[in-house]
């Protein structure tokens, strides 16, 4: 027989709870558009940001709904916090292109064996990984630790035991996949996987540029057949732009990824390249405008005075 409810009682707790939710601070990871979950007196509320949030953040609630942000965590707090959870190794692949989901990179389980039996998870379709953060190790094709909360995957860190030369190799053969004879040896079925991911992937996106460069030229064809082409252009793309930019002053791009702010919009981007025809690499930031925030070399307090194009032509006089 089943135990009868006091509906006094009932109330009476969910009274209490609530009261204590409005007098705690929750510390807790919190992507764009998501929900902060926090648990009180054994019941589980689920809070929207009053305002566009996205990594590691101190939250009051303003009602049973909703909270704002107080600060940001500090780094063993976000280090303690994710202790919580059991770790995955995975191997990352590229952030994901969507502005609305900054910090989140697709990955694959280092170990599918491991993930499978653990946690049900498997590589027929890449992981979501959220909060990656480049300061802290998140890049292409490294192994990392993942934090495994529910169906939900954080950002921890670089996982200690894996080699970093595996990463770079990874990275060169992505970037110039001709200059790849063979295979690594060593490699994990799972960066093998990484590396037929990254192929399939280039297809698409050079197919979905082609597509689009048709697209383009049929609706030139017809502002022009209309007289109305005057002095518009397609707009260009990121890529095209950095593309062109490194072209005026012959260098190449390897690669950018796209630093994103909390509100979700570009604050920042950090671009790879060479000078044509040379193995070395550069790593510079910069703003939405292309305009420099740190070059990678010592230029004086004057790094905001050059743009990327501007910027070539400085590594090239210079001794780096």
């Amino acid at each position: 027989m089943s135990k009868k409810v006091n509906a006094r009682d009932l109330v009476g707790r969910l009274g209490a709870a609530s009261a204590e939710l409005l007098r705690r601070e929750i510390l807790a990871p919190l992507v764009l558009g998501g929900r902060i979950r926090t648990r009180v007196g054994g019941l589980v509320y689920e809070l929207r940001s009053v305002a566009p949030f996205a990594g590691w953040g101190h939250f009051i609630a303003l009602d049973e709904r909703s909270a704002e942000s107080v600060g940001d965590a500090l780094p063993w707090e976000r280090a303690a916090y994710l202790e919580l959870f059991p770790a995955l190794r995975v191997v990352l692949l590229w952030p994901d292109p969507s502005p609305k989901r900054p910090g989140t990179w697709l990955a694959l389980p280092f170990n599918e064996s491991d993930a499978r039996q653990r946690f049900r998870l498997t590589s027929a379709e890449p992981l979501l990984v959220h909060l990656g953060d480049p300061a802290l190790g998140a890049d292409r094709y490294e192994r990392v630790i993942a934090r495994v909360d529910g169906r939900t995957l954080w950002f921890d860190g670089p996982d200690p035991q894996a080699d970093p030369e595996a990463a770079e190799w990874l990275r060169t053969a992505a970037a110039q996949p001709e200059s790849v004879a063979r295979l690594r040896p060593g490699l994990a079925g799972s960066q093998r996987q990484a590396l037929l991911y990254t192929r399939l992937r280039n297809l698409d996106l050079a197919n979905e540029a082609e597509r689009r460069r048709e697209l383009r030229e049929a609706r030139r064809s017809r502002r022009e057949s209309r007289g109305l082409i005057g002095g518009l252009g397609a707009r260009q793309t990121l890529e095209d732009r950095l593309r062109h930019a490194l072209g005026k002053a012959d260098a190449e791009l390897h690669s950018f990824q796209e630093l994103m702010g909390r509100d979700g919009t570009t604050e920042s981007i950090v671009v790879e390249w060479s000078e044509r025809g040379q193995r070395y690499r550069y790593r510079s930031t910069l703003q939405p405008d292309l305009a420099v925030l740190s070059s990678g070399i010592c230029l004086s307090d004057r790094d905001r005075d050059f743009d990327l194009t501007s910027l070539v032509s400085v590594f090239r006089d210079s001794d780096y």
